[in-house]
């Protein structure tokens, strides 16, 4: 720390009450639209030092996750002393005083058993210092020292006044901080907006044509983005692959790996006929790519060219039901969720159908909404839901069952994403 020269020592009047208001006329005018933190604080660790008249200072603002008191501005401290280890709030009984709201004053720094570096205190040539909180609407974020070279007292009008410029500073530092996050959230909405379109161009603009099975769809996202996702293959030889899936999560990482599923998906589909060897080529890229608390559930089926046959693998997801009249049949051979175990083995299965079968596919989204007396819409609403209105083309099918979801759970808030798809088998 170097001397102040002596023309700039401090006059045994003590800071004058007319220095002080321009002083704080001062630094709110450095401070008045300064939205960067570190400009904000180096402004007012060399002010404090000019109105008091002192030879150093520093600021320290607190890392709440680590408990430490972070060096964030100084003025004339050697890289030594900035250098010498962390401090922790718990382990500084003059910062965490000062932290607490109380103004410190230390007459000796080479003495007092308060200082947790007195070597290095020392070799910088600290005698006294006063110790004020970074205070914003009672609540501390930092503290502000003040360091002379020489013995010095301060008057309860300077103690004040230094609390004045250090609660007018943390002013400042938490409107940049808030004015920072903002910016920061206008900049994460925007690249939400980006996901979520990317996300809806991947996902089917219409239904695949084919000769004689109608498709509808619908899907709504619980947020902007989602981690449902269903896709339609079309295959060579008038075949159409149907693929319907639910990811862990919800937001911009379920999205993430809903792409990736999908791509893997796409990838294998076109060039393998066997579908559980498709399903698990998917799963064992879903356990490379993902954590280990990472999963998701796939079904994936091929209509036949004739309409005669749907064969499919369902890797836990929620069975597909087939409608036939009154009986209702589930769609369910196939194995484990993908991203769990790479050798996991799966099974297919093969449906006959018949004209006017409905083949149902849908997540956990629409069977778990609840109403206000905590019940869920379950598969047996649906079920019934999905008979109403079987007479119906499937577009119309898959809105009027939606609607009556939303119906039955009425203004409580849905947790999931919504995905519903309906085939129909037509005549001959």
């Amino acid at each position: 720390m170097k001397p102040r020269s002596p023309s700039a020592e401090h006059d045994a009047a003590g800071t004058s009450e007319f220095v002080a208001l321009a002083a704080m006329d001062g630094l709110a005018g450095l401070l008045a639209g300064t939205t960067d933190v570190q400009t904000i604080l180096d402004n007012v660790a060399n002010k404090v030092c000019d109105v008091l008249q002192i030879e150093a200072s520093l600021i320290r603002l607190l890392n709440a996750e680590t408990g430490e008191l972070v060096i964030r501005a100084t003025h004339n401290l050697s890289d030594a002393f900035l250098l010498k280890g962390p401090v922790r709030l718990q382990d500084s009984p003059i910062d965490a005083a000062a932290f607490a709201g109380q103004t410190v004053y230390v007459a000796d720094m080479t003495t007092d058993p308060r200082v947790i570096y007195p070597d290095e205190t020392r070799a910088e040539a600290i005698v006294s210092a006063l110790c004020v909180p970074l205070t914003y609407r009672g609540r501390s974020v930092g503290i502000v020292r003040v360091y002379s070279n020489r013995p010095r007292v301060f008057t309860g009008f300077e103690a004040a006044l230094l609390r004045a410029m250090a609660s007018q500073a943390a002013a400042a530092v938490v409107n940049a901080t808030l004015y920072a996050e903002r910016l920061e959230a206008r900049v994460m909405q925007r690249q939400v907006r980006y996901a979520a379109e990317i996300q809806r161009r991947m996902l089917p603009g219409k239904a695949p044509a084919h000769e004689r099975i109608s498709f509808g769809y619908v899907y709504e996202p619980s947020l902007e983005v989602g981690g449902d996702f269903y896709d339609f293959i079309e295959l060579p030889g008038g075949n159409v692959g149907v693929a319907i899936a639910d990811v862990v999560g919800k937001g911009v990482p379920a999205a993430l790996m809903m792409a990736s599923v999908r791509a893997a998906l796409r990838a294998h589909a076109h060039s393998i006929f066997d579908i559980n060897q498709i399903v698990s080529l998917v799963n064992q890229q879903v356990c490379r790519d993902t954590a280990i608390h990472e999963f998701a559930t796939l079904f994936y089926g091929v209509f036949s060219a004739d309409s005669r046959q749907l064969t499919y693998c369902n890797a836990g997801h929620d069975a597909p039901l087939v409608l036939r009249g009154e009986a209702v049949f589930r769609l369910e051979t196939g194995g484990l969720v993908l991203g769990v175990a790479a050798t996991e083995s799966y099974q297919r299965d093969v449906v006959d159908l018949r004209a006017g079968d409905v083949v149902a596919f849908y997540t956990d989204g629409v069977t778990d909404v609840m109403n206000f007396n905590g019940e869920t819409f379950g598969r047996e609403r649906l079920i019934e839901s999905l008979q109403r209105n079987r007479a119906a083309d499937p577009r119309t099918m898959v809105r009027q069952v939606l609607w009556e979801v939303s119906r039955f759970a009425g203004l409580t808030e849905r947790p999931d994403d919504m995905t519903l798809v309906v085939a129909k088998v037509l005549g001959a």
